[in-house]
C-alpha cells in the first residue's frame, strides 16, 4: 500500500452500490488508469444512486401553548427541507475526487491573485494562522463574521444573510462549462476527458436508491466473518428485510456490475433537466465555487468600496455594511445572482440584521427588510447565533442532538428486549461513547491490540468545546460550554428509564 500523501485524491469507502467496493490493493489500478486522459475520455461511467433526505423543521406553536413541564410545545414544519443525493460508483467516485483535487488547485491558485480569496471558505483548505497542518471549519469562519461586526461598533451596521435557491440543481450548464474550461488551462472549451467528466454530470443517469433495494433486497452481497477464524472475511449473499438494515449487516454491494448491466438496466432513469448537476460528488462541490468566480468578484469590489465585509458558504451568504448602503446592497445581490450566475436569492430567505447602540449597550436583531420593524431574532449563521454581545450555538444543534440520544436509547432498549441472549442489559458504552464527555476526546482507533491509521473524532460536545474555545475570548467566558450544562443530566435521566423499560419488560 503507498503512503496516503501519495494519492491525496484517492478516497476508498465501503456504502453500498452497484459493484463491490475498493481496496487499497487496488490502488495502481486506479492510479494508471484515472490519471490516463484518453482512458478516462472513453470511460463509460455506471448510473449513480439516488437517494432523497428530509429534513425535519421543529418550531415553537407559539409562546403560550405549552406541555406539562412549562415546555412550548413543537411542531414540525408542514414541508421538510428535501435534499437530492447522488452518490457515484466506486470507481467513477475516484475519478471525480481525482477531478476535484487537479480543479482545485488551479482554483485555489486563481484565488491568490483575487482580492475576494478570504471570502470564499466552503469547500477548501485554508490553514489556520499559526497551526501548521490545521484548516479553518464553520467555527473559525463564524467567528470571523462576528469579530468584524464587534470590530465596527462605532458604526450602525446592517448584516444580509441570504442563500441561493435550489443551488446545485440550478447551475447553468453553458456558464459552467465556460468558468470549468477559464480556470484549467484559460481556453473556451474542454479537454476530450475533462469534457467527458462534464458530460457524466449534466446527462445524469441514476437508479433510485429503494428500487434497487427491492429488487436486489432477497440476495445483497454482504461481507461477514469466516467460521472459526477471526482473521478472515468472506463475501456472500443474503437476504436483507429492510434497507435500513444495510449497515448493520454489513452490506458492501446489491449487485455485481456486469450482472446489473445484463439484468437491470430498465432500473436506470435519465435526467430531464436542462439545468443542475448532481450533489453528493466529490467534484460537485468543487464546481460550485468555480461557477462562481464572476459573482464573487464583482460583490467584493462592491464590498471593499464600502468598507464592508463579505463571505460565502457554498450557497450560504453575508455581507455587513453601513447602514445607508442596505437597500443597495441587497439590490446588488438579487441583480448579480441573477445576472451574472443565473440563480435566484429567494425574498424570503433573506434575512436582514441591525447592530447598533441602544441604551448604551451595542445590540443586534433581526428587522423586517421592508418596514425595519424590529424582531426577536438574532443574527444567525453557519450554526451560531450572535446578538451583538456574545455568540452562542444555535438552539437547533442541541435539539437535535436531544433527538438523536432518545432514538438511541430507544433503540438500544428495543435491541436488549429482543436479543436473542441471556443478557438483559443495555450495552451503554456506544452511548456513553456518542453523547457524553467520555467519547468527546480525539483518539487512535485500534483493532483488537493492533493500531490503526484512522481516528474516532469524538461526538457533538467535542464540537461544542472546540466552538467554546474559539470564541472564549471573543465572548469573554465560557457561555458556549455553559449551553451544554445539561446534557449530562439528560443522558442519565434516560439511562434510568431505559433501565427500567429493560426491567419491566424482563419481568413480563
Amino acid at each position: 500500500m503507498k503512503k496516503k500523501e501519495e494519492h491525496p485524491w484517492i478516497k476508498i469507502k465501503k456504502y453500498p452500490h452497484i459493484g463491490f467496493p475498493l481496496e487499497h490493493k487496488d490502488v495502481p489500478k486506479l492510479e494508471s488508469y484515472i490519471m490516463d486522459e484518453t482512458k478516462v475520455a472513453k470511460h463509460s461511467f455506471l448510473p449513480f444512486l439516488h437517494r432523497t433526505m428530509f429534513q425535519r423543521k421543529y418550531r415553537p406553536i407559539d409562546a403560550i401553548t405549552r406541555n406539562k413541564k412549562s415546555n412550548r410545545k413543537k411542531r414540525i414544519k408542514s414541508k421538510p427541507k428535501v435534499r437530492e443525493i447522488f452518490f457515484a460508483s466506486h470507481f467513477d467516485a475516484q475519478i471525480y475526487s481525482y477531478f476535484s483535487y487537479l480543479l482545485s488547485k488551479k482554483y485555489n491558485e486563481l484565488l491568490k491573485t483575487k482580492n475576494f480569496d478570504k471570502a470564499v471558505v466552503a469547500y477548501r483548505k485554508i490553514e489556520i494562522e499559526g497551526k501548521e497542518g490545521k484548516n479553518k471549519c464553520n467555527v473559525d469562519f463564524a467567528l470571523e463574521t462576528f469579530e468584524f461586526i464587534k470590530s465596527n461598533q462605532n458604526k450602525e451596521l446592517t448584516a444580509i444573510v441570504a442563500d441561493i435557491t435550489k443551488f446545485f440543481p440550478s447551475l447553468n450548464h453553458k456558464i459552467l462549462k465556460q468558468k470549468w474550461a477559464e480556470v484549467w488551462d484559460g481556453s473556451k472549451s474542454l479537454a476530450p476527458d475533462h469534457y467527458r467528466v462534464y458530460k457524466s454530470l449534466i446527462n445524469m443517469r441514476y437508479v433510485n436508491e429503494d428500487l434497487l433495494f427491492r429488487n436486489y433486497k432477497d440476495h445483497i452481497w454482504v461481507k461477514t466473518g469466516a467460521p472459526n477464524d477471526p482473521n478472515k472475511t468472506l463475501i456472500r449473499q443474503k437476504s436483507i428485510k429492510h434497507k435500513r438494515f444495510l449497515k448493520d449487516q454489513n452490506a458492501i454491494a446489491y449487485c455485481e456490475k456486469d450482472f446489473f448491466l445484463k439484468n437491470s438496466l430498465h432500473l436506470i432513469s435519465k435526467s430531464k433537466e436542462t439545468k443542475g448537476i448532481p450533489q453528493g460528488t466529490a467534484l460537485s462541490a468543487t464546481l460550485a465555487n468555480i461557477y462562481m468566480l464572476d459573482f464573487d468578484q464583482e460583490v467584493q469590489n462592491y464590498i471593499d468600496d464600502i468598507s464592508g465585509f463579505y463571505q460565502r458558504y457554498s450557497d450560504d451568504l453575508i455581507i455587513v455594511v453601513p447602514r445607508e448602503k442596505q437597500e443597495e446592497a441587497i439590490k446588488m445581490l438579487r441583480s448579480l445572482v441573477l445576472n451574472k450566475v443565473d440563480l435566484e436569492i429567494h425574498p424570503e430567505k433573506t434575512k436582514v440584521y441591525h447592530f447598533q447602540y441602544e441604551n448604551e449597550i451595542f445590540r443586534g436583531y433581526e428587522v423586517d427588510e421592508h418596514s425595519g420593524e424590529k424582531l426577536s431574532k438574532k443574527l444567525e449563521y453557519l450554526g451560531f447565533e450572535y446578538d451583538g454581545q456574545r455568540a452562542l450555538i444555535k438552539t437547533t444543534g442541541y435539539s437535535k442532538f436531544y433527538r438523536s440520544m432518545k432514538r438511541s436509547f430507544k433503540r438500544a432498549v428495543s435491541l436488549t428486549n429482543n436479543a436473542k441472549t441471556t443478557d438483559d442489559k443495555i450495552h451503554k458504552g456506544s452511548l456513553y461513547k456518542r453523547f457524553t464527555y467520555k467519547g468527546s476526546k480525539r483518539r487512535l482507533i485500534h483493532n483488537g491490540k493492533t493500531k490503526t491509521t484512522r481516528y474516532d473524532w469524538g461526538n457533538y460536545l467535542s464540537y461544542v468545546e472546540k466552538a467554546n474555545i474559539a470564541f472564549k475570548e471573543f465572548n469573554e467566558g465560557d457561555q458556549i460550554k455553559k449551553q451544554s450544562r445539561k446534557s449530562w443530566g439528560r443522558f442519565h435521566y434516560l439511562m434510568e428509564k431505559s433501565n427500567n423499560e429493560v426491567m419491566e419488560a424482563t419481568n413480563k
